[in-house]
């Protein structure tokens, strides 16, 4: 029976799973300002507080068939108050806005490193809200749009690299 190395058992031990971290930036359509917002509890990042917050990011996903997917961003519960963020809704501030989402890796958010992952968002519309709990319908930027690219083909001889069979 071989025995592992002890270097590679002191390897193994540095190697960890690190925690991803998503932190959120709304900006409305209309005015000044961006709310910035985090799940759970508060963190300043490279400068700015983002606020901690009960927050539900759902249905985000990918597919090769052409179907759109609409995610949703819940923010609150029944033990806070948002009202603070109401008068975005009511002037319609908030229709039309950007929802920025950040992935950070939880060792790059303590260091306070510029290393993360950005998806864009465009607020498609708000199907409800009450005083604990605000609900976004979101779309990416270009599918909301119905936006897509055009179709090219390249044939010899403009590319003699490449060969029509």
């Amino acid at each position: 029976m071989t025995t592992i190395p002890s270097e590679h058992i002191a390897d193994a031990h540095l190697l960890q799973a690190d925690g991803e971290v998503y932190l959120y930036e709304l900006s409305p359509s209309e005015g000044v300002g961006t709310i910035r917002i985090k799940a759970d509890n508060s963190v300043t990042y490279r400068g700015n507080l983002y606020e901690g917050l009960p927050l539900k990011f759902e249905g985000e996903s990918y597919s090769s068939d052409g179907t759109v997917s609409q995610p949703t961003l819940t923010i609150g519960d029944e033990n806070i108050s948002l009202i603070a963020i109401k008068p975005l809704l009511f002037d319609g501030s908030m229709d039309g806005g950007v929802v920025i989402r950040h992935r950070i890796l939880l060792d790059d958010l303590l260091n306070n490193r510029l290393i993360l992952e950005t998806q864009e968002y465009r607020i498609k519309r708000i199907p409800g809200y009450s005083r604990s709990q605000i609900g976004f319908v979101l779309a990416r930027q270009a599918d909301g749009l119905n936006f897509s690219l055009p179709f090219k083909q390249y044939y010899s001889p403009d590319f003699p690299s490449v060969f029509v069979q």
